[in-house]
C-alpha cells in the first residue's frame, strides 16, 4: 500500500489542514482566551505533525522518504541542520508553545 493513501495518514492530513487554516483565520490580534486557543490548536497541530513525521521515517514507501527528504531541505534552507529535523524538534517546538501559553495572563 502506498504511504500517502492509507486512510490513517489521509485523515491526518486533512486534521493537519484543518487546523491550520482555523490557525489563520484566528488572525494575530486577538483576546487572551482567543490566543490560548490559537495556540492549543498549534499544539495540536505539531503533535499531528510529529506523528506523521515518524510515520513517515518509518516507511519504505518511496514517496515518504521524498518527503523526509524535502522537510530536511527546507530546514536547510531556513538555517537549521539536517540531522536537528526529527522528534526532538517537535519537542522543541512544543515546548515552545507551551512556554507562551504558560506566560499568557490568567
Amino acid at each position: 500500500m502506498k504511504f500517502f493513501q492509507s486512510e490513517i495518514v489521509q485523515k491526518e492530513l486533512e486534521k493537519m489542514q484543518e487546523l491550520y487554516l482555523e490557525i489563520n483565520r484566528m488572525g494575530l490580534l486577538l483576546s487572551v482566551e482567543d490566543k490560548r486557543e490559537q495556540l492549543m490548536k498549534m499544539m495540536q497541530l505539531i503533535n499531528i505533525q510529529q506523528t506523521m513525521y515518524m510515520r513517515v521515517t518509518l516507511s519504505d514507501d518511496p514517496d515518504a522518504k521524498q518527503l523526509v527528504k524535502q522537510v530536511r531541505q527546507a530546514a536547510s534552507m531556513l538555517g537549521m541542520p539536517p540531522h536537528e529535523i526529527g522528534p526532538q524538534f517537535y519537542d522543541t517546538l512544543k515546548a515552545n508553545v507551551q512556554k507562551m501559553i504558560d506566560q499568557l495572563p490568567k
